[in-house]
């Protein structure tokens, strides 16, 4: 099992449910103990690409493994500090 993986946004695009369903699918088949989402290119984020992501952290989780979420920034960091994702969703 690889230790970590990191899935990168796409540049300057919102974070959307479909990019986060496509992030979640390579995350969850790349065997990674740890799976990294840097967010340092999205702008914005959708609260249904935050919801994906909970869900991935808690199926990586049940299989052993955990995912974490670096460089929010913008509209994407306020809607997680506002949503109190870091209970469900941590930071590196």
């Amino acid at each position: 099992m690889i230790a970590s993986h990191s899935a990168i946004v796409p540049p300057g695009r919102r974070f959307s449910h479909e990019e986060a369903c496509l992030v979640s699918r390579m995350a969850f088949h790349s065997g990674a103990r740890t799976v990294v989402i840097d967010m340092k290119y999205a702008t914005d984020a959708t609260t249904s690409a935050f919801a994906r992501l909970v869900l991935l952290r808690r199926i990586l989780r049940a299989a052993g493994r955990d995912l974490k979420l670096v460089n929010l920034r913008a509209r994407a960091a306020n809607l997680y500090e506002i949503n109190k994702l870091d209970e469900v969703l941590p930071r590196a």
